[in-house]
């Protein structure tokens, strides 16, 4: 059978819409009910395609709603701040508890405190009782909202705003356990011992689902918090 004849200019302009199709998905601008990826599933540690399953929850909160209902996280829905001049959010929840664990209420972007979601109750959770023989019952932070720029080198060439002016980072300093004690990055950081293990074994799971998650490796700024964005950049250190 003679296959049809296809020319390379259609061939071209159907890879182009694959790739934008796929890079739509990747950022977010696709609602879930359009996507090829199932909606992720909060409590499932071995979800293929996570990232790209976490942003399409941006642009659906219907679909972030039926996903929040799981026992893994307490959030409810925050109004749209409309965005000026790069700040503001949209699709946003007010988060009080991941993973058993609480916080001090804050508001950030629906893939966001997914990605929160999982990483403790994959990731942080197990390290916790591995290394620590407790579980974690509160995580401290130093905010998540703020209207500003990036900080660091980059700002001598660019002004370019934070994932934190979109809601859509979590700077945490550490964590309470159970057993009364507590774990202080800019304490235990460099110190060794479980309390150093762990640390480092939650950054290091922390790039499963977040596109930047930076700790005091990265350089000075943060040596007393990770940062934890799922922002367009990407970086592990």
């Amino acid at each position: 059978m003679r296959v049809p004849f296809v020319p390379n200019t259609v061939k071209l302009l159907l890879a182009v819409l694959v790739v934008a199709f796929l890079v739509a998905v990747s950022e977010g601008y696709i609602p879930d009910r359009y996507s090829p990826f199932a909606t992720v599933d909060l409590e499932d540690p071995y979800a293929f395609f996570v990232d790209w399953r976490l942003s399409q929850l941006g642009a659906d909160r219907a679909t972030c709603k039926r996903v929040f209902a799981s026992p893994l996280i307490k959030a409810r829905p925050a109004a749209d701040k409309p965005i000026r001049d790069g700040c503001g959010w949209v699709n946003a929840f007010r988060v009080s508890e991941l993973a058993g664990a609480r916080l001090s209420p804050i508001v950030l972007r629906c893939p966001e405190a997914a990605a929160l979601a999982m990483w403790m109750a994959h990731v942080v959770q197990p390290a916790a009782r591995r290394h620590l023989g407790a579980r974690i019952t509160r995580i401290r932070h130093v905010g998540g909202y703020a209207c500003r720029n990036i900080r660091g080198w980059i700002t001598k060439y660019v002004s370019w705003r934070s994932e934190h002016a979109k809601a859509n980072a979590l700077d945490l300093t550490g964590f309470q356990l159970s057993n009364g004690q507590s774990v202080s990055i800019a304490r235990h950081w460099t110190r060794g011992g479980p309390k150093a293990a762990f640390l480092r074994e939650v950054h290091e799971g922390a790039c499963q689902y977040f596109r930047v998650a930076l700790g005091p490796d990265a350089n000075r700024l943060h040596a007393d918090h990770f940062h934890l964005d799922r922002g367009v950049l990407r970086s592990c250190r």
